[in-house]
């Protein structure tokens, strides 16, 4: 396999990891799903989800399917990367980076949702686009659980500080974790 044609399906898969983690977002965060962006991009990676679902079922909100879609097609792309010659060919370890991929993946996009909320909030709190509506409705799930401790003081909202600390502690962690563990940086999509 050529390095150019192992790059362009590591790119589509890649793609479509961060288009299932949406999806899992979607579930997880209980957004609106009449938002036509969540319907287009349920209906472009929902199908291997929906032949999974069938046997793991969800756990209230927590659709394990779509995480272990986002798993399995990151394990294809090392995969590929394996038959690239560009790392060895161990399906332990893939599994491990795969997974580790998939959370720096959801935390990395955790981190632009919640940016994107707050500069929407602070720009277009009035816009009705669906795209910034649905990034408002997910930034403001993230931040729900920490307004419990902490609610808005003032109209001063000091909850997302508090959830940027999380969550870089996590990612932090992480990182930590996927280096430990061998995953090669320049191929995970979390990074």
């Amino acid at each position: 396999m050529s390095e150019a044609t192992f790059y362009l399906f590591k790119a589509l898969m890649d793609i479509f990891t961060i288009g299932v983690v949406f999806n899992f977002f979607f579930r997880l965060l209980k957004v609106d799903y009449y938002n036509p962006l969540v319907q287009g991009i349920i209906k472009a990676v929902d199908f291997p989800s929906q032949i999974l679902r069938s046997f793991i079922k969800p756990i209230y909100s927590l659709d394990l399917s779509v995480l272990l879609v986002a798993v399995l097609i990151q394990s294809g792309a090392f995969y590929l990367a394996s038959m690239a010659g560009s790392i060895e060919y161990e399906p332990i370890k893939i599994l491990i980076w795969s997974v580790y991929s998939v959370v720096l993946l959801m935390l990395k996009m955790a981190w632009w949702i919640m940016l994107g909320g707050i500069i929407f909030s602070w720009l277009a709190n009035s816009n009705n686009h669906p795209a910034i509506v649905l990034i408002r409705q997910m930034s403001d799930q993230f931040f729900k659980p920490f307004r419990v401790f902490l609610p808005p003081m003032g109209g001063l909202d000091f909850s997302p500080i508090f959830a940027f600390i999380a969550l870089n502690f996590f990612q932090v962690a992480f990182i930590q974790f996927a280096i430990d563990s061998g995953l090669p940086v320049w191929l995970s999509v979390g990074f």
